[in-house]
């Protein structure tokens, strides 16, 4: 079926450029009035979004107001508000892309940075400066370098227009996610970034984006560190789509959309909230979509996982790599206490990872109890959900010269055809990849053992309860298709006649003897010394 392209309805996927955005006429969910009361209220100010959430097109924007851009701002809210269109020194510090691997490339892209900013303002750097510089033993020389040559640029633009500079530095925790000497590359950044306190004088504005806030670097340390307006209620829908926002901006890509599915315009609004919607970042703020999901799902008339495309985040499968975590947590949301996740730092040593997730997306506020003041976390939305788990099984659990990951249709096609020898033969192949974590010990094996059989069950779409509970007992699997409900009990190193015997004693499958499907009761064991599937025995 051809599709039509409408022109007149342009969706500014992959801009990044607000002016860009503007001037090709791509829609745009207003958001410039958060613009006016940053620029109006404050002076410094930090925000901490997931990857793909609109953090780079806000903070672009900022950098075209501060330009003076008066034109591109036509018809949006500030252009109501401002006045004064001043246009003023601006570094735009842009650590989005680029390879940050080793500490010295970090070097060279702030030089080149600061090298744009000079070039811009016509400023010659007189590098005798450095002649009479003393440096501490835990400093970076070149980091304390660039930073006194940024405080003379300052300087230097002060005195020649009378104005202070601006100051935008878009995700600036890449370089330290992506390092592979982080001590040196936090000695940079804590370096450089200093001058954003000992040039205070000189800064009319600073706006920082990132992910999470890393521990021991400048920027978020003294007194005067920029304001974090990440958990601040007035701020929670900067970036993401709000649902009214969508309906006001987007109801004929709904419609269009409905159409092609088969939907009601409600149905599709529906569909949308399941796949795209969810994230909360105050507790008493607005659930905003995914912005860059949404939108290629309009582009695509398709409801996928946009998000997974991308990978996981690098510095989320390192510290999963290097913890023993049991990921049945995420059968049900979990309590966490609201202050712990606002102070909340990034550290390598750091072992816990629900701040981490909730950081970088894939958990996000369901509810808040003010009595402990402790948040309910959980999974915001179908997409994230099947983006994590599938990410774990791909990434963590193949092996490492493994070509292809995790081919979930192949499980699902044996649940939904009753074909148990099939469906743990298949395990059985899967276990034989795995690179354990932990040889040695039978605690982390087992559970490695059943966080397998947890994730593949839940990717599967099955309806999946590790250690359901019953009234006698609890079975660590259910899961049930169209027409078979299957109960499953584990074992290490024992007959899994033992297990199968437990399932009945404990008549688990009572619950399900009013359902008309067939009901399959495995009993499983678990070799610690083949790290396999060994035997099982199953009984309708």
């Amino acid at each position: 079926m051809a599709v039509t392209i409408d022109l007149s309805r342009r969706l500014p996927i992959g801009f990044q450029s607000f002016a860009d955005l503007r001037q090709k006429g791509c829609l745009y969910v207003d958001k410039t009035d958060y613009v006016y009361l940053l620029a109006h209220s404050s002076k410094a100010y930090f925000l901490a979004r997931p990857r793909r959430f609109g953090k780079s097109l806000f903070a672009n924007t900022l950098k075209a107001y501060f330009e003076g851009r008066k034109e591109c701002f036509k018809n949006l809210i500030i252009d109501s508000l401002e006045k004064d269109w001043i246009k003023y020194p601006l570094a735009y510090f842009d650590f989005v892309d680029g390879d940050y691997s080793k500490p010295s490339m970090l070097i060279d892209k702030i030089t080149f940075m600061l090298y744009c900013f000079e070039k811009e303002n016509d400023i010659i750097f007189d590098e005798s400066i450095f002649n009479n510089i003393t440096y501490d033993k835990d400093e970076n020389p070149y980091a304390k370098r660039l930073a006194i040559r940024f405080t003379y640029d300052m300087q230097a633009v002060y005195k020649k227009t009378g104005l202070q500079t601006v100051i935008i530095v878009d995700e600036y925790d890449n370089p330290l996610i992506t390092s592979e000497n982080l001590t040196e590359s936090k000695k940079i950044h804590r370096g450089f970034f200093s001058v954003l306190k000992s040039a205070d004088e000189y800064i009319r504005f600073v706006f920082v984006t990132g992910v999470t806030k890393f521990a021991k670097t400048s920027i978020f340390s003294g007194l005067n560190q920029p304001e974090d307006i990440t958990d601040n209620e007035n701020f929670s829908a900067i970036c993401g789509i709000t649902h009214e926002e969508l309906i006001a901006n987007f109801t004929p890509e709904i419609e269009k959309l409905a159409k092609h599915e088969g939907f009601t315009f409600d149905e599709c609004a529906a569909e949308l909230k399941h796949w795209y919607d969810g994230y909360l970042f105050h507790e008493n703020g607005g659930k905003v979509f995914n912005p860059v999901s949404l939108l290629r799902a309009f582009s695509g008339l398709d409801f996928q996982n946009y998000w997974y495309e991308t990978g996981n985040p690098e510095m989320l499968m390192k510290r999963i790599h290097s913890t023993y975590y049991d990921f049945k947590r995420f059968e049900d949301d979990m309590d966490f206490p609201k202050d712990d996740l606002k102070t909340f730092k990034n550290d390598e040593h750091n072992t816990d990872l629900v701040p981490l997730l909730y950081y970088t997306g894939y958990l996000t506020i369901k509810s808040y109890d003010r009595n402990t003041r402790t948040y309910i976390l959980g999974f915001p939305n179908n997409e994230i959900k099947l983006s994590f788990l599938q990410g774990l099984i791909n990434e963590f659990y193949r092996a490492p010269d493994s070509i292809t990951g995790f081919v979930y249709a192949d499980f699902l096609r044996d649940f939904r055809k009753g074909g148990i020898d099939s469906l743990m033969e298949r395990f059985q192949a899967l276990y034989s990849t795995l690179p354990y974590a932990n040889d040695n010990n039978e605690k982390y094996l087992e559970r490695d053992f059943h966080n397998v059989i947890f994730l593949v069950f839940t990717i599967c779409g099955q309806f999946a309860l590790s250690e359901a509970h019953f009234s006698k007992g609890r079975a660590d699997a259910v899961a049930a298709s169209d027409n078979y409900i299957y109960i499953f009990e584990f074992k290490m190193d024992q007959d899994p006649q033992i297990a199968l015997d437990q399932i009945n004693e404990k008549d688990y499958a009572g619950r399900f003897k009013k359902d008309s499907r067939k009901i399959f009761k495995i009993g499983v064991n678990f070799s610690s010394k083949e790290k396999n599937i060994s035997e099982w025995k199953a009984e309708e």
